[in-house]
């Protein structure tokens, strides 16, 4: 069985990412093909409202990374679950 890591860069997304958490599956449920999400991540990058606050309430895992842009935000997510690597992010 194939497990999924779903990773989501965010940048002060306190409201959208609630929006976007509450639409996706919860972490254990089953996906099409067989496959199970994990986990989800989300690389909060350098926020100043409660987009960590967020991500946790509505089950994510948060990752800080202070450095800013949208690849070092990946990449910090990616180092987060490297100890325990999905078949798939």
């Amino acid at each position: 069985m194939l497990t999924v890591d779903v990773v989501i860069p965010a940048l002060n997304e306190e409201e959208a990412l609630a929006r976007v958490l509450a639409d996706l599956p919860r972490p254990g449920s089953a996906l099409p093909g067989g496959a199970t999400l994990r986990r989800i991540v989300v690389a909060d990058n350098g926020s100043t409202d409660r987009t960590a606050d967020v991500a946790r309430t509505h089950g994510a895992e948060a990752v800080r990374e202070v450095r800013r842009g949208y690849g070092a935000a990946c990449l910090a997510a990616l180092a987060h679950v490297a100890s325990s690597p999905p078949d798939v992010v």
